[in-house]
């Protein structure tokens, strides 16, 4: 279908505008010990820029105390790995070797001493999400090796189990890059962000034809993420977008045969899932992606039969919006302080008579390092009342807005072997209201379409 069709290629564009580039970066260590009960502590302290897919510039500081790095095996550095299978539950992770020998000297590092093991890959991922390119993270619980073949059971691995005590800040770096150009996070949006990629057909009937002529959303942004652990706990987390901007535009073409009212409310996956970075501190993988459900409503009151375009293009700057929790105040969130500007489009026939308005409802979920997910959901309504006058050969609208944007974050924490468990939910909250504010008044010369 029509629609079908739209969505996958859009997903397409999406995904391409924001696959990452990234390298193994092992960090530096510069110290380890012994811990209270134990364990083999290192400390990685250091910095490094990575890239997005615009070659836009972001700084990885970080410093952290974690497990040593015989408690976490990364795949990536042993060359004698052939191949890693996970089954369908992705429980059991299959570990193929070049040579029997290499399976059991793998198999005595992961079940030997007493601590628990955790392997990470960038390679071999067996990500439950299904792109291929989500870091492994895993806790082995009970292995057992047959020839050149390791098999694991395993549970998910949470970074409160490997690091004892660290800060991690992804942020953007202050170094400009040469080459860097926009990178889009788009609904129906061309790659530049700032027309869009097609139209929408929203209903065709006999009576009515209702299109989205140009309808799209593409926002620029910077993601970061700060992260605090102290003693194998989580203490701080904050994430989210900062200095957004946002073009956009609401377009309907309205063509009636006859008196007509008709709505519709559609939901679309834009964008399923699609990394924004992955990098790694010392042996552990970080991830933070991304998806964009897309809800478009639309309603239509045509009083006779006629034709007519009518809406708005908009360029918006609305600064940050972003949530943060800590142990002691719980969650908080950073209000947008958002500027418009609006250009009003109109044409159609004199004896045009209707009401219409317009939504489009994009939701730009951010999941980072499987701890939290944060979303910002922005609502922009257009609405506009069109009345021609046949005497005067002309088409009169009044066209006026409503923006409203929430947020929403969940933390999940669950290591079921320690019995830890933690929930926290937050949201909706309210980041914008503006009411119903006019755009203004306009008429154009009635025309035949």
């Amino acid at each position: 279908s029509t629609w079908g069709l739209l969505t996958q290629e859009m997903n397409t564009i999406a995904m391409l505008a924001f696959v990452v580039l990234f390298g193994i970066s092992m960090g530096a260590l510069v110290d380890s010990y012994i811990d209270e009960d134990g364990r083999p502590i290192d400390h990685h302290l250091g910095s490094y820029i990575i890239k997005d897919s615009g070659n836009n510039l972001y700084r990885v500081k970080y410093d952290v105390e974690m497990l040593g790095a015989n408690l976490i095996i990364n795949l990536d550095t042993n060359k004698a790995v052939r191949d890693v299978v996970c089954d369908l539950t992705n429980i059991e992770l299959i570990v193929d070797f070049s040579t029997a020998q290499d399976a059991l000297a793998f198999y005595k590092v992961i079940t030997g001493g007493s601590t628990d093991k955790f392997i990470t890959s960038a390679k071999w991922n067996c990500s439950d999400l299904k792109i291929g390119s989500m870091m492994l993270m895993r806790k082995v619980l009970k292995a057992e090796v047959k020839d050149k073949t390791v098999t694991m059971k395993t549970a998910q691995g949470h970074y409160e189990e490997s690091i004892k005590e660290g800060s991690i800040i992804l942020e953007k770096a202050e170094e400009p890059s040469e080459d860097s150009k926009t990178v889009c996070l788009g609904v129906n949006s061309n790659p530049e962000c700032n027309a869009a990629s097609k139209q929408i057909p929203l209903i065709e009937n006999k009576y009515i034809s209702m299109v989205c002529s140009n309808c799209f959303m593409g926002a620029k942004a910077t993601v970061f993420l700060e992260m605090q652990i102290s003693f194998f706990k989580l203490r701080k987390v904050a994430t989210g977008l900062k200095d957004i901007s946002v073009n956009s535009a609401f377009v309907l073409d309205l063509a009636a045969q006859k008196a007509w009212s008709t709505a519709i409310d559609r939901n679309l996956k834009i964008v399923e899932h699609a990394v924004i970075f992955q990098f790694w501190i010392g042996p552990i993988p970080i991830s933070i992606w991304y998806e964009i459900p897309l809800e478009i409503r639309a309603h239509a009151n045509v009083l006779a039969k006629a034709s007519a375009t009518a809406g708005a293009k908009a360029s918006w700057k609305f600064g940050d919006a972003y949530v943060q929790w800590d142990e002691k105040n719980g969650w908080s969130a950073v209000k947008p302080k958002p500027t418009f500007t609006w250009e009003h489009v109109l044409k159609g026939e004199a004896d045009f008579n209707a009401d219409a308005a317009l939504t489009i409802i994009p939701s730009f979920y951010i999941h980072a390092v499987k701890i939290v997910y944060a979303s910002i959901t922005m609502d922009p309504t257009i609405m506009f009342e069109a009345k021609g006058d046949v005497e005067k050969k002309e088409l009169c609208a009044d066209l006026s807005y409503k923006v409203t944007a929430e947020a929403r974050a969940e933390m999940h924490i669950n290591i079921p072997l320690v019995r830890i468990k933690i929930d926290h939910i937050f949201g909706p909250y309210s980041l914008l209201d503006t009411g119903v504010k006019p755009i203004g008044h306009y008429c154009v010369k009635g025309q035949h379409l």
